[in-house]
């Protein structure tokens, strides 16, 4: 691949005693990787051996839409045919990714900033948990308000109300498993902070180790209010 630095190292993340790791400088390739959206195409063959039809079977879409992103992640140099086998007619192919380790230094990434790199990131995901927690809540109530005002200790409230006088609440039995939950007035001191991060990060860990039968996003996040964007 144009662009890149290929090693193999030790690496307990991929599953492999001897992991190939590739620094990914060639700006297409970079691209690719950095957008969920197509980063999910080669996640079929990350760390696993996979024919076409395999990974279409695996992704619930059809072998030929699978086929040409297979060709295009071959010109990028993001995946290789490693195993032919022979059969009836053509030999069926299996690829996998040209590394176990992909890393995307920030200069190959295109970004104007870090902070712009992480906004271009995030928006796929910022999307899609939006997306889904607005048809959730239509499903389950149909249309709704916001209320603005200052509870009982003081703080500033901006909820979702389904009447002036009444907050939408989605955690009775019968309503959808979905939250959308912004908060930029918790005070705490640095310790109670550590505590929450690492809470939040071993709560996350709980859950995705779950193998349940519905797929579900999930956002969590914590930082220190330093400095306010401008309106």
């Amino acid at each position: 691949m144009e662009g890149t630095d290929s090693r193999s190292r030790p690496d307990a993340s991929s599953g492999h005693s001897r992991a190939t790791l590739t620094v990914v400088r060639d700006p297409a390739a970079a691209r690719w990787l950095l957008r969920p959206s197509s980063l999910r195409q080669l996640e079929p063959f990350l760390g696993a051996t996979r024919s076409v039809s395999e990974a279409a079977t695996l992704r619930g879409e059809r072998p030929n839409t699978v086929l040409k992103r297979v060709q295009r992640l071959q010109q990028l140099g993001l995946l290789q045919c490693v195993e032919r086998l022979p059969r009836a007619g053509r030999s069926l192919r299996r690829y996998r990714a040209s590394a176990d380790v992909f890393f995307v230094p920030f200069e190959a990434s295109g970004a104007d900033s870090l902070e712009s790199a992480l906004a271009e990131r995030d928006a796929y995901w910022e999307r899609l948990l939006r997306r889904n927690v607005v048809r959730a809540r239509m499903e389950a109530m149909g249309t709704w308000g916001t209320r603005i005002y200052r509870d009982a200790r003081g703080r500033l409230q901006v909820q979702t109300a389904v009447s002036p006088d009444a907050n939408a609440t989605m955690l009775d039995a019968s309503m959808p498993a979905a939250l959308s939950a912004w908060r930029d007035q918790v005070m705490l001191d640095h310790t109670d902070a550590k505590a929450f991060q690492r809470e939040l990060f071993d709560l996350l860990l709980k859950y995705q180790r779950a193998r349940g039968a519905q797929r579900y996003v999930v956002h969590v996040g914590l930082a220190a209010v330093l400095s306010d964007p401008r309106p």
